[in-house]
């Protein structure tokens, strides 16, 4: 197995957001506003606190404001760099590979093969957004899960509930040690009755180069190319790949309006200024519809 570090990521950012509209039609997902930023620059400053400098995101059309976001710009030089958060800024270097159509997560990942070389490396979902105490820890516990095991995968799992399962690939697993468990098969949006558990994947993945054999083993004749049939393809061919549990931090989802609502609605909660003047909102009211 490759024994070099990861030291790249790639990020998807090419979807519609159909499920969105009329929000999305002139702004991309991932760059609706959570609290005071945008969805994407969370996971961009997941990705830097872990030591993940090298990020390629994966446009498509109509997402201009995306590289402006992280764009200089000499009008808003003067102001402090919490208020104008460039590349620069946040320690990272972003490329920009447009995907044509958006024809899948695994589509997306092969696009990166260039960037990534024969290095392992991230992919993070721009939609998704990691809340945890510590920005980075998934990432790093999830390097340090590659060293040890050098398995071809690591995923990041959190546990659903049982009705949620037809909404996300879904693992079958192993004993859970200290957070990690080596997963033996996965699937994708499985019925709650066929579910092999209740873990989903959680938007963040860790690959060795030989995912790209796998990608291209399961590459389809039409319809969009899932990283779930490479992970399992990888599983059926003997390669270890393992799973690292959220734990305590929070996914946060904008895929849909009941999805994004309830992400704003947490992050303005626990805003370190306005969280307590909302929080006392939120609670009047709740007594006045109760009364």
């Amino acid at each position: 197995m490759n024994e070099r570090m990861a030291r790249k990521a790639v990020v998807p950012v090419a979807g519609i957001g159909s499920r969105l509209l009329p929000l999305t039609k002139a702004q991309p997902k991932e760059m609706l506003p959570l609290g005071r930023k945008p969805v994407l620059q969370y996971v961009v400053e997941e990705l830097a606190a872990a030591d993940i400098r090298q990020i390629l995101l994966i446009t498509g059309r109509r997402k201009r404001s995306v590289e402006d976001h992280f764009d200089e710009d000499g009008d808003l030089s003067d102001f402090p760099d919490d208020k104008v958060p460039t590349a620069e800024r946040l320690g990272v270097i972003l490329s920009y590979l447009r995907q044509p159509r958006p024809l899948g997560s695994g589509h997306a990942v092969w696009l990166a093969k260039t960037f990534t070389d024969d290095e392992p490396f991230f992919v993070a979902y721009g939609d998704c957004v990691i809340w945890e105490r510590q920005p980075g820890s998934l990432i790093r516990a999830m390097v340090e899960t590659f060293h040890r095991y050098r398995p071809a995968a690591v995923i990041s799992v959190q546990s659903i509930p049982r009705s949620q399962v037809s909404k996300y690939g879904v693992v079958a697993l192993g004993r859970w040690r200290n957070g990690v468990a080596e997963v033996t098969d996965i699937v994708e949006k499985p019925s709650p009755e066929n579910a092999p558990s209740r873990y989903a994947v959680a938007a963040r993945y860790l690959f060795a180069p030989i995912i790209y054999d796998a990608l291209a083993a399961t590459r389809p004749t039409e319809g969009e190319w899932q990283l779930t049939d490479a992970i399992r393809y990888l599983l059926h061919k003997g390669e270890k790949v393992f799973c690292v549990e959220l734990g305590e931090r929070q996914r946060l989802d904008v895929g849909n309006f009941a999805d994004y609502f309830t992400a704003f609605l947490f992050v303005a909660l626990h805003d370190p200024e306005v969280g307590a003047t909302i929080r006392r909102q939120v609670r009047r009211w709740l007594t006045a519809r109760r009364g």
